[in-house]
C-alpha cells in the first residue's frame, strides 16, 4: 500500500486491472500440483488426476470432447473456486474462451440464399427501390424550429466509425456489410451427410417428441426464473428477424445492439426518438413482435428505454470536453441552429445508445451467462467474460476481437427455448392465441395451420398502432406524459421474478406452439441444415453412436430409431431440442440445456460479444465518456458483477429494497435466491420484503419550518439507524449512537461525548495549531512552480483532503501513518475514502442503483478502521493506571504513546479515548464510538472550504478577499471566523432530512407517515423572505438559529471545530499572493444538478460525488495581493463551434 496515494473520488488514479498469466499452461503437471496445494476449494471440485486430465484436454486440439462427462462444467466449478487474484484462473479462463471462440469461423465463410429480381420490360410501374435505400434516408422537423432536415446513413467507404450504425453495418470497418441488417444468414456447418429424401412429418415429430403433456411441466431444479428467458427473448429478437419474403435474410443485424429497443434502420429510429437532446419517446421501444410475448419482456425494454433517457440527461449535464455543446455561435441562422440541434441530438443519442448497450452486454455476461453456468450458486466472482485481451499464448495471432459477425441458420434454430416456458406463461400464450383465433378453444390450439397463423399475425400487426410511443401491452395504459405507471411495471416484474421457468428436453414445448415448431422444422429443412451429428462434430463434440446416446429414455430412443433409422440421419432440428439435458451442477450448469445446445450457446455467447467492435476494442472511455463507462461497469464484488438489478433500480427507483433478495439476481426465483444465499452464508445481507411505493418527499427552504421540524422529534425522526444497522445485520446494533434516534439513550450518548470532549484540555487550540502547522507543510510540499511568478496547487486534493483525514485521525486516535504514529496502517487517502464511504452510506445514500455497492464499501471502510483502531484503544486501556502501574509504565514508554508530542492534537485524541474508557465503556464500544462520531466530519468541511474560498475568489468579491487577506495577516481570528461564517451562509449546499411518523403539512405539502422531509439548510440561509438582505455579504450579520450545521438536538456536535478547520485553511491560503482559480476548465470544480442534489465530478469526470475532490489554483509566491491579469489568458472558441465555422467557410468557397 502506498502511503503517498492521492485521493480521487470513486476510483484510484492507478490502473490495477492488468494481469499477465502467460506461461502457466506450459507445464500442466506443475499447474495442477500448485492448484491442489494452494486452494482447498479446488480439491472439493476435482481429484488431482481428473484436474490434470481436464487441463490436458483443454490444451488438446482436434480430439472430440465427450460432453456427457461434464468436463466444461467441472472446469467452471474449478474456476469459481479460485480467487480473482489467481493467475491460473486467468490463464484457464482465457484458454476456455480461446476454445469456445475457435468452435466457430470468424467471420463465417458460407451463407444461405441468393436471388435475382425481375421487372416487366417497358412497364409503367414505379421502379423497384432497393430495401436499404428506402430506410437509409429520413426527413424530420427539428424540435423548436421551423426547419426540416434530411439525414442519410453513409455508404461505404464512409461510415460512422465512432457510433453503431442503425443497421449494424461498419462494425467491421474493412467489411462494412458483415452482419448488416438485410444480409443473408451464414451457414456454419457443412452438410455432407445425405439425409432422408422424405423426412418424418413435422406435425408427427412434434406430437411424438416435443409436445408437453398435461401435468408434464418440470420446474428448473436450479431455480431459474422466467426473467432469464425474457432476457433471452430480447437477445433472440435482437439478432434474428427472418425476412417474410426471403427467409434466407435477417432484417436485423448480427450484433447485440438492442435492436428491439432501437430498431434496425434510421427510419425505425425516427419512430422512437424525440430528435432532441438524444432522448427516446417516453417508455417506447421499436420491436412490435415482442407485443406478442409475455408482459415481462416488454417491461424489460421499457426499463432500457428509461435508462437510455437517464443516461442522455446526465451526458448533456456533464458535457465532457464540450462534445455535446451546440456547434453554432449565438448569431447563427435558423437553418444552422437546426443543424446544430440535430447534431447535438445525434451525438447524445448515439453515445447514450453505446452506454445502454454496455449495460445490456454486462447483463448478458454477469447475470444471464452466470445463470446459464449456475455460477450464481457460489460465492465466486468468476464470470466467463469473453472481452478480455488474449495475447499470442495460444496461436500466432492471439484470439482476435472486434472482427465482425454474421448470425447463422443453425443458431436461428438453436435459440428456440420454448421448452422452458413457465406454466404461467403457457397460460398467457393460450390466452393470447385465443384472442388471435376467436372461436377456438385452448385444447385445439395445436390444430392451428400455418395459413391461419400467418393471417392472424398480419391482423394483429395491422391493429397495432404504427406509432411505437402509443403502443401498450398486457392491458396497461399510458399516462398523460406517455409513460406507464411504475406500479404496473413493478407488479409485472415481481410476478416474473417469482415465476419458475421450465426445463429443456423432449416433450416440454407447450402444445399451443405446435404450429411455430412445425414451421421451424420446415425452415431448417429449407435451409438444408447439417445433421445433429455433423453439428456436434463441428463443435468438437463426440458423435452419437446410438439413439440412446441422444436420449436415454427408451421410449424416446425407440421413436427416434423408427423415424430416422440411424443416429447419423437425425436432423439438427428438432434433434437439438430432444436430447438428454445436462444435470444441474453447482456451479457449472444452471439452465440445464440439452447437451449440444449447452456447448453451442457458450460458443455463440463468446462470439456475439467478442466479435463486436463496440463491445471490445471500441468499448472505451473515449467512446462512452468517462462517466458513461463507469456507470455501466460491473463490480465483481457484487454477485460476480451482476447488473440487472441496476437496470431495475434505475427504471423504477426506490420501489424494491436496495438489498431485495429477488432483485439482486432476478434470473433466479426469489425462493431460489433465498436458498442460495443461506447456503453460501450471505442471507443476512438481503431482505425478503416485497416492493412498495417509494416514500413521498417534501422539501422546505424555510427557517421557521426547519426549526419546527427539527424541534419536533416525536413527529419527525432521524432515519439513520437502519442503514447503520444494515452494515452488520444481527451482529452489531448501533441504536445507542446519538444520531441513531430520539430516545433517551441517544441523548445520553451525546451528553457523554460532550462531557468527554470538555475534559480534553486545549482542544480548540490544538486544532488551530494543527491546521496552521500541517496545512503549511502540505502547501509547501504540493506547490508546483511552473515559472517565476506562477505556482500551482490542487488545494482540495493535495491540501484540504489529507488535512481533513489527519485531523480526524489525530482527534479520534485512528491509525493513520504520521510523524506521531510512524507505524500506522492507513494512508491519508485510504482513511479519507473509508470514512467518506461510511458517511455516504450512513447519511447520504440517495441512489438505489448504487446502494448495494455503497453499503459494501462502507462495510469495508468500517472493518478497516475498526480493526486498526481497536489495537490502539486496547493499548490505551492497557496503559491506564492499575495496581502498581508496571504495565502502564512500560506501555507508555514503548507503545504508540511514546511518539506523541506535548499538547498536540493526537495527544488530545489519546486523552479523549482515555475519557471514554473512564466512563466504563468497553474497548469494542469505544472503538465503535470513535468511527461513528468521526464519519460526519469527513468531506463536508472540505466542500465548505471550497464553497467559501470560491466565493471569496470571484472577481466581483475582490474587495472582500482583500479584507480577508488583511484580517488574516493581522491574526484577528474572531473577525476572520465571522467572514468565513457569512461566506458559508452565502454558498452552502448542505441539507438535512427527517421522516414523518404521522400525517400533517409542511409548507403546504401534505405529509403522511413515511414522508421524507428534506430541509435545504443552505437555501434557508439565503431565504429572502426571512433573511434581511439575504443576497448581500455582511460579516457583522447576527448568527441565525438554523445554519448549515443544522439545528436542535442533532446539531453538529463539533461545528466549532469544523469552522475552525475552514477558517484555518482560509487563513493559510490568504497568504498566497494573487491567488485565483487556474485558467479554463483546469480551475473549475465541475458540478451538475441531479434532481435537487448538487453533484461534484471527480478528477476523471467518471464519478458523481457529494463533495469537492479536486480544484487547481494558481498564485505567485506568498504575501498579499489580488490578481490583476486576465483570468482566462487563452481565449478559445468551443471545438464544435470551430469545426462548424470551418465547414461553413469551406461550403461558401465551394459555392463560388
Amino acid at each position: 500500500m502506498s502511503f503517498n496515494e492521492k485521493y480521487q473520488a470513486g476510483e484510484s488514479y492507478k490502473d490495477t486491472s492488468k494481469e499477465d498469466p502467460s506461461g502457466l499452461l506450459d507445464n500442466p503437471e506443475k499447474l495442477v500440483a500448485d492448484l491442489i496445494k494452494d486452494y482447498s476449494g479446488v480439491r472439493s471440485q476435482a481429484s488431482p488426476a481428473d484436474l490434470l486430465a481436464l487441463v490436458k484436454q483443454l490444451l488438446q486440439k482436434g480430439q472430440p470432447l465427450d460432453d456427457k462427462k461434464g468436463t466444461t462444467e467441472m472446469l467452471i466449478g474449478i474456476l469459481t473456486a479460485l480467487p480473482r487474484s489467481s493467475k491460473a484462473r486467468t490463464a484457464l479462463t482465457n484458454k476456455l474462451i480461446d476454445t469456445l471462440w475457435n468452435n466457430l469461423q470468424h467471420p463465417p465463410l458460407s451463407y444461405v440464399g441468393g436471388d435475382v429480381k425481375y421487372e416487366v420490360a417497358n412497364s409503367d410501374k414505379p421502379e423497384h427501390k432497393d430495401h436499404c435505400k428506402v430506410y437509409d434516408t429520413i426527413e424530420f422537423k427539428v424540435p423548436g424550429t421551423n426547419v426540416t432536415l434530411r439525414e442519410q446513413v453513409p455508404q461505404a467507404p464512409d461510415g460512422l466509425h465512432q457510433y453503431r450504425m442503425p443497421d449494424g453495418s461498419f462494425n467491421n470497418i474493412l467489411e462494412p456489410n458483415l452482419g448488416r441488417a438485410g444480409t443473408p444468414y451464414a451457414k456454419s456447418v457443412r452438410s455432407e451427410k445425405r439425409l432422408h429424401g422424405v423426412k418424418p412429418d413435422p406435425g408427427l415429430l412434434f406430437d411424438l417428441l416435443m409436445a408437453r403433456g398435461e401435468g408434464d411441466f418440470k420446474e428448473n431444479p436450479a431455480g431459474i426464473s422466467s426473467m432469464l428467458f425474457y432476457h433471452a427473448a430480447i437477445i433472440i429478437h435482437d439478432i434474428f428477424r427472418t425476412n417474410r419474403t426471403d427467409m434466407n435474410k435477417s432484417d436485423t443485424s448480427s450484433y447485440l445492439d438492442l435492436a428491439p429497443l432501437y430498431g434496425s434502420s434510421l427510419k425505425d429510429q425516427l419512430e422512437i426518438r424525440t430528435m432532441k437532446e438524444g432522448k427516446l419517446k417516453p417508455d417506447t421501444f421499436h420491436e412490435k413482435r415482442l407485443l406478442g410475448q409475455p408482459a415481462g419482456v416488454n417491461v424489460m425494454l421499457v426499463l432500457y428505454s428509461r435508462f437510455h433517457n437517464y443516461v442522455a440527461d446526465i451526458l448533456l449535464k456533464i458535457n465532457e470536453n464540450g462534445r455535446f455543446s451546440l456547434s453554432t455561435p449565438p448569431n447563427a441562422s435558423e437553418e444552422d441552429k437546426a443543424k446544430a440541434i440535430a447534431k447535438q441530438d445525434h451525438d447524445l443519442f448515439n453515445v447514450a445508445r453505446l452506454i445502454t448497450g454496455g449495460l445490456y452486454i454486462n447483463i448478458c455476461l454477469h447475470d444471464y451467462l452466470r445463470a446459464i453456468t449456475n455460477t450464481h450458486h457460489s460465492a465466486s466472482d468468476w464470470t466467463l467474460d469473453p472481452r478480455v485481451a488474449i495475447d499470442k499464448q495460444f496461436d500466432g495471432d492471439g484470439v482476435p476481437r472486434g472482427v465482425g459477425n454474421q448470425v447463422s441458420v443453425e443458431f436461428n434454430l438453436l435459440y428456440r427455448f420454448h421448452s422452458c416456458i413457465s406454466q404461467r406463461d403457457e397460460r398467457w400464450i393460450n390466452d393470447f392465441f385465443l384472442k388471435l383465433f376467436p372461436g377456438r378453444k385452448a385444447e385445439d390450439l395445436q390444430d392451428v395451420s400455418w395459413t391461419e397463423l400467418g393471417q392472424a399475425l398480419l391482423t394483429f400487426e395491422a391493429n397495432t398502432p404504427k406509432d411505437p410511443s402509443v403502443r401498450t401491452f398486457d392491458g396497461l395504459e399510458r399516462q398523460a406524459d406517455g409513460t406507464f405507471k411504475d406500479e404496473d411495471l413493478v407488479r409485472i416484474l415481481k410476478t416474473a421474478m417469482e415465476d419458475p421457468a421450465g426445463c429443456f428436453g423432449a416433450r416440454m414445448v407447450p402444445k399451443a406452439l405446435k404450429v411455430v415448431e412445425v414451421l421451424g422444422i420446415i425452415q431448417g429443412r429449407k435451409w438444408q441444415c447439417a445433421s445433429l451429428n455433423e453439428f456436434r462434430e463441428f463443435f468438437g463434440l463426440k458423435r452419437y453412436n446410438q439413439f440412446s446416446d441422444i436420449n436415454s429414455d427408451p421410449e424416446i430412443a425407440n421413436i427416434l430409431e423408427k423415424l430416422y433409422t440411424d443416429p447419423d440421419m437425425v436432423e439438427l432440428y428438432p434433434g437439438l431440442m430432444i436430447e438428454d439435458i445436462k444435470p444441474q451442477r453447482n456451479p457449472g450448469s444452471g439452465i440445464m440445456p440439452t447437451y449440444s445446445v449447452g456447448r453451442a450457446v457458450l460458443s455463440d455467447a463468446i462470439t456475439l460479444v467478442r466479435s463486436d467492435r463496440f463491445n471490445t476494442i471500441d468499448y472505451t472511455v473515449s467512446n462512452l465518456t468517462a462517466w458513461g463507462y463507469n456507470e455501466v461497469q460491473q463490480d465483481y464484488k457484487t454477485l460476480g458483477g451482476s447488473m440487472l438489478y441496476k437496470l431495475i433500480q434505475r427504471g423504477v427507483p426506490n420501489w424494491f429494497p436496495y438489498n431485495s433478495v429477488a432483485v439482486m439476481q432476478p434470473m433466479y426465483t426469489k425462493s431460489a435466491n433465498e436458498k442460495i444465499a443461506k447456503e453460501i452464508g450471505t442471507f443476512d445481507q438481503f431482505t425478503t420484503a416485497d416492493p412498495k411505493p417509494p416514500a413521498k418527499v417534501a422539501v422546505t427552504m424555510s427557517n421557521e419550518t426547519i426549526k419546527k421540524v427539527l424541534g419536533n422529534t416525536q413527529q419527525y425522526v432521524v432515519p439513520w439507524l437502519k442503514p447503520l444497522n444494515d452494515l452488520f445485520p444481527g451482529k452489531k446494533d448501533y441504536g445507542f449512537f446519538m444520531l441513531a434516534g430520539d430516545e433517551q439513550k441517544n441523548y445520553q450518548h451525546r451528553a457523554d461525548w460532550q462531557k468527554a470532549m470538555k475534559k480534553v484540555p486545549n482542544l480548540h487550540d490544538a486544532v488551530h495549531t494543527f491546521i496552521e502547522r500541517e496545512g503549511a507543510k502540505l502547501i509547501k510540499k504540493e506547490t508546483f512552480t511552473f515559472k517565476k511568478g506562477l505556482d500551482q496547487i490542487d488545494i482540495i486534493r493535495d491540501v484540504a483532503i489529507p488535512l481533513n483525514a489527519q485531523l480526524l485521525s489525530d482527534m479520534f486516535y485512528f491509525d493513520m501513518r504520521t510523524d506521531e504514529n510512524p507505524d500506522g496502517e492507513l494512508g491519508a487517502a485510504e482513511l479519507y475514502r473509508s470514512l467518506l464511504d461510511i458517511r455516504i452510506w450512513g447519511v447520504n445514500n440517495n441512489d438505489p442503483a448504487q446502494a448495494w455497492n455503497r453499503r459494501r464499501r462502507a462495510q469495508e471502510g468500517v472493518k478497516k478502521i475498526y480493526e486498526s483502531t481497536k489495537k490502539l484503544v486496547a493499548e490505551v486501556d492497557l496503559g491506564r493506571p492499575r495496581g502498581v502501574g508496571l504495565i502502564s509504565a512500560v506501555t507508555n514508554r514503548i507503545g504508540a504513546k511514546s511518539y506523541l508530542k506535548k499538547d498536540s492534537l493526537r495527544s488530545c485524541g489519546l486523552k479523549l479515548v482515555e475519557e471514554l474508557l473512564a466512563q466504563g465503556n468497553s474497548i469494542d464500544h469505544v472503538t465503535d464510538n470513535l468511527w461513528l462520531t468521526a464519519f460526519g466530519g469527513i468531506g463536508v468541511p472540505v466542500t465548505t472550504f471550497y464553497e467559501v474560498l470560491s466565493f471569496f475568489l470571484r472577481p466581483e468579491n475582490e474587495s472582500i478577499w482583500a479584507e480577508v487577506q488583511a484580517i488574516a495577516q493581522k491574526g484577528d481570528e474572531a473577525t476572520l471566523h465571522a467572514y468565513v461564517a457569512e461566506a458559508q451562509r452565502m454558498t452552502s449546499s448542505q441539507r438535512n432530512v427527517r421522516v414523518s411518523k404521522g400525517s400533517g403539512e409542511v409548507d403546504g405539502q401534505s405529509i403522511t407517515p413515511g414522508t421524507a422531509v428534506v430541509m435545504m439548510l443552505g437555501e434557508a440561509g439565503r431565504n429572502a423572505k426571512e433573511i434581511p438582505d439575504a443576497d448581500k455579504f455582511n460579516a457583522q450579520r447576527k448568527a441565525q438559529d438554523v445554519s448549515a450545521f443544522s439545528y436542535g438536538q442533532h446539531e453538529c456536535l463539533a461545528k466549532d471545530l469544523a469552522l475552525a478547520f475552514v477558517t484555518g485553511l482560509i487563513k493559510l491560503v490568504a497568504d498566497l499572493k494573487e491567488l485565483r482559480p487556474a485558467p479554463g476548465q483546469m480551475g473549475t470544480v465541475k458540478t451538475i444538478r441531479v434532481g435537487t442534489e448538487k453533484a461534484y465530478l471527480n478528477d476523471s469526470w467518471s464519478y458523481l460525488g457529494f463533495d469537492a475532490s479536486t480544484w487547481k489554483v494558481h498564485f505567485n509566491g506568498h504575501g498579499k495581493g489580488n490578481f490583476e491579469g486576465d483570468r482566462v489568458p487563452t481565449k478559445s472558441t468551443p471545438i464544435q463551434e470551430y469545426y462548424s465555422l470551418l465547414q461553413k467557410r469551406k461550403d461558401e468557397i465551394l459555392r463560388r
